[in-house]
C-alpha cells in the first residue's frame, strides 16, 4: 500500500517535472513513510514518484518506482496482488527470472507475458502507472471495485497523476475553480461520484479501467472488468439441498480470506458484533500474525455497545484481542484531524478514521474489515424497502396535480415541522427501482438542493450529472430486483463512498485496509450462488461459522458500525440541529469544513 505519482509532459512543455513530483510526493508522505523514490525517463519527459508502505518484501529490492530486469518497464504501483506467488510460480516455468519477492515485479512480468490482457489475472486491490519505455507508452490502471484511488489532470499538453486528489491541487498549474457536477454530486449523495472530483481540472480514472497515452499524448481508455456486465452474464448453480450451498459459500469465503491474509506485517481483523466482520474472522486461518481489534464507542445502550459480543467471539476463535475506547479528550482532536486529513469532501469515514488511528497505535498496519457484506447479502433496508415501495406504487396512477402537491405543498410541511423531507418524494419516485433507490440513498432531495445552491450552480452540476438516464441505463438487462438494487448499492454507495472513504482515512495513519469481501474473484463466485435455487443472505454467513461464534449474534439486531453525529456536532460546532436527520447537518458541516480549509 502506497502513493503514486507521475508527470508525463508530452507536449515538451519547459517544466521542471522532477520537482513537481517531489512536490507531490511530500504531500503523500502519509501513505507510505517507509521509502520515497523517483525515476525520470532519459529524455526527462517523464516522471514517477513513490511513497512506500512495506507490507510485502520489506527489503529494499521492492522499493519504488521499480524497473524490470530488462529495464524496458518501470512501475509505480499502490495496492496488494493476492495471487502474485502464483502468478510468479507460472511464470517462472516460463523461463521469467526476478530480482525481488515483492508483487509489484510480479505485474510487470505479467504486462511482458500476457499484455494488455494481463490486468485479467491480478487479484487484488490495485492503482498504478507503468511506463513501457521501448513502446513509448504510458498505462494506468485501477482494480474492478477501484478499492485504490487513482486521480488525473491534463492541463497544456501534461499529464498529471497521483493517489491523492489534494496532492495534485498543491501543483501551481492545476486550478482549484470547483466543478458544478461534483458541487451537486455532494449535496446529493454526501460524497462524489466518479468520474468526477471536488475540482474541475482532477478527473478520478474510473474503476475497471485502464488508461493508455502514448508518446504524442493520445488517449485510448478500455474496461478490464464491468461490474455491470458481470452480473448480468454470470451463470446460476443450482443444488440438491442448502447445505450444499453453504459449503459452497463456506469455501468462497475462506478462500477469499486467505488470499487476503498475504503479508510479511502483523494483521489486524477490525471485529465488531456485527455478522460481516465476525464471518470473515472466523473464517480465517490460524495465523500468529493476526488479532483482533473492537473499536468501542461507549455507547450506552447496550444493544449497539459492539465490545462485549465482539470480545466473546475472538475468544471462541482462538485469536488476540483488544478493545480500544475513544476517550473524552480525544474526540475533538481526532475529528479536527479527521477534517485536516480529508482529500474530497465526504459525510462518512469517521468510524474508520478513528479505528485505523488505533490499529497504528497498537503497532499493526494492516487491517481486514468487513466492508461490502452488506452490499452483496442483502442486508441494507433497501433490499426490502424499494421492492414493497415499488409494489404499492405501480398500482397508482400518475397525476401531475398530485405529484405537484406533494412536491410542494407536502414538502414545505415537513420541512416546517423538522419532518423527513423525503417522504415527499415518495410519489414521483415510488414507481421506479432506479428511482427509488435515489430517494432512499440521498442526501438531499433535488428540492432541499436548489435552496442550498446558487440556482446556475445546480442546474449546470444537475445537467451535467444526467442521474436519472445514467440510473435507468445501470440497471437495463438486470432482471432481478435485488441484483439490481445490489448493483446500484456497488456502485453509487460502496465504490464511491465506503471504498473512497476506508483508503484515505486509513493511509492518513500510514495503514492499508484490506476488504475480502470486495474481491473481483469472489465476486465472480459469488453471482452464480446469488442466481441459485436457495436464497442467500446476512443469515447464510452466520451459518458458515456457526460452530465458532455466539449463538446470540442470530438475534442481534443490526446497527452498522454507527457514528453520534449529533452528540459530535454539538461538541464542535454552535450551529443549531436544522433537519430532523443530523447526518444532513453534519454533512453540511463536514463541506464548509473542507472547503474553507483549502
Amino acid at each position: 500500500m502506497c502513493g503514486i505519482s507521475g508527470i508525463f509532459n508530452y507536449s515538451k512543455k519547459n517544466i521542471e517535472i522532477k520537482s513537481l513530483v517531489k512536490k507531490i510526493v511530500k504531500h503523500q508522505f502519509n501513505r507510505g513513510p517507509d521509502n520515497s523514490g523517483f525515476w525520470i525517463s532519459e529524455n526527462q519527459n517523464i516522471c514517477f514518484g513513490h511513497n512506500r508502505l512495506s507490507i510485502i518484501d520489506l527489503s529494499t529490492n521492492a522499493n519504488q518506482p521499480f524497473i524490470s530486469k530488462d529495464q524496458n518497464l518501470v512501475i509505480t504501483f499502490n495496492g496488494e496482488i493476492y495471487n502474485y506467488l502464483e502468478i510468479k510460480d507460472f511464470l517462472k516455468t516460463k523461463k521469467v527470472i526476478f530480482k525481488s519477492n515483492s508483487d509489484t515485479e510480479v505485474i510487470l512480468e505479467s504486462y511482458k507475458y500476457w499484455g494488455d490482457d494481463f490486468l485479467n489475472y491480478l487479484r487484488g486491490m490495485y492503482a498504478f502507472s507503468i511506463y513501457d519505455i521501448k513502446k513509448k507508452k504510458l498505462i494506468l490502471a485501477r482494480d474492478p471495485f477501484g478499492i485504490k484511488p487513482l486521480y488525473y489532470s491534463i492541463k497544456s499538453g501534461v499529464f498529471y497523476f497521483a493517489s491523492q486528489v489534494k496532492s495534485l491541487l498543491s501543483l501551481d498549474d492545476i486550478s482549484d475553480q470547483k466543478s458544478d457536477a461534483g458541487i451537486v454530486s455532494y449535496h446529493l449523495w454526501g460524497h462524489i461520484q466518479q468520474p468526477y472530483t471536488i475540482y474541475k481540472d482532477i478527473k478520478s480514472l474510473e474503476k475497471g479501467s485502464c488508461l493508455i497515452i502514448n508518446e504524442f499524448g493520445e488517449l485510448q481508455k478500455f474496461i478490464h472488468a464491468d461490474i455491470k456486465n458481470e452480473i448480468v452474464a454470470s451463470n446460476h448453480l443450482n443444488f440438491k439441498k442448502k447445505d450444499d450451498a453453504i459449503s459452497y459459500l463456506q469455501e468462497i469465503i475462506q478462500e477469499t480470506v486467505k488470499y487476503h491474509q498475504i503479508s510479511d506485517v502483523p494483521l489486524t481483523f477490525l471485529l465488531s458484533s456485527g455478522i460481516d466482520s465476525t464471518s470473515i474472522l472466523a473464517s480465517s486461518e490460524q495465523n500468529p500474525n493476526c488479532s483482533a481489534l473492537t473499536l468501542d464507542l461507549d455507547n450506552k445502550d447496550l444493544s449497539l455497545n459492539e465490545a462485549k459480543l465482539a470480545k466473546e467471539t475472538a475468544y471462541r476463535c482462538n485469536i488476540p484481542h483488544k478493545t480500544n475506547k475513544i476517550q473524552d479528550d480525544q474526540i475533538i482532536p481526532l475529528i479536527n484531524s479527521f477534517y485536516k486529513n480529508m482529500d474530497m469532501p465526504t459525510n462518512d469515514g469517521l468510524n474508520n478514521f478513528f479505528i485505523s488511528n488505533f490499529v497504528k497505535e497498537n503497532g499493526s498496519k494492516v487491517m481486514i474489515s468487513g466492508l461490502g457484506g452488506d452490499e452483496l447479502f442483502f442486508g441494507y433496508p433497501s433490499y426490502k424497502r424499494i421492492p414493497a415501495i415499488n409494489d404499492i406504487f405501480k398500482f397508482i396512477p400518475y397525476n401531475k396535480y398530485i405529484n405537484n402537491f406533494f412536491l410542494s405543498t407536502f414538502y414545505k410541511f415537513l420541512k416546517k415541522n423538522f419532518l423527513n423531507t423525503k417522504y415527499s418524494g415518495i410519489y414521483s419516485h415510488g414507481k421506479k427501482i432506479e428511482k427509488s433507490f435515489l430517494l432512499q440513498r440521498s442526501l438531499f432531495i433535488p428540492n432541499e438542493i436548489e435552496e442550498i445552491l446558487d440556482t446556475k450552480i445546480y442546474k449546470r452540476g444537475w445537467e451535467e450529472l444526467n442521474l436519472f438516464e445514467n440510473l435507468d441505463n445501470d440497471i437495463s438487462n438486470i432482471s432481478n430486483r435485488k441484483l439490481a438494487i445490489m448493483y446500484l448499492e456497488i456502485k453509487y454507495y460502496m465504490c464511491t463512498k465506503l471504498l473512497n472513504d476506508a483508503d484515505w482515512t486509513s493511509m492518513a495513519h500510514s495503514t492499508e485496509m484490506r476488504t475480502p469481501f470486495v474481491d473481483w474473484f469472489f465476486f465472480k463466485k459469488l453471482l452464480p450462488l446469488l442466481k441459485s435455487n436457495i436464497q442467500i443472505n446476512k443469515i447464510s454467513l452466520l451459518n458458515i461459522v456457526k460452530n465458532k461464534i455466539p449463538k446470540s449474534l442470530y438475534k442481534r439486531k443490526k446497527t452498522g458500525f454507527a457514528i453520534p453525529h449529533k452528540t459530535y456536532l454539538k461538541k464542535i460546532s454552535n450551529n443549531n440541529i436544522k433537519y430532523a436527520n443530523p447526518i444532513k447537518d453534519w454533512s453540511l458541516l463536514s463541506y464548509d469544513r473542507y472547503i474553507n480549509s483549502q
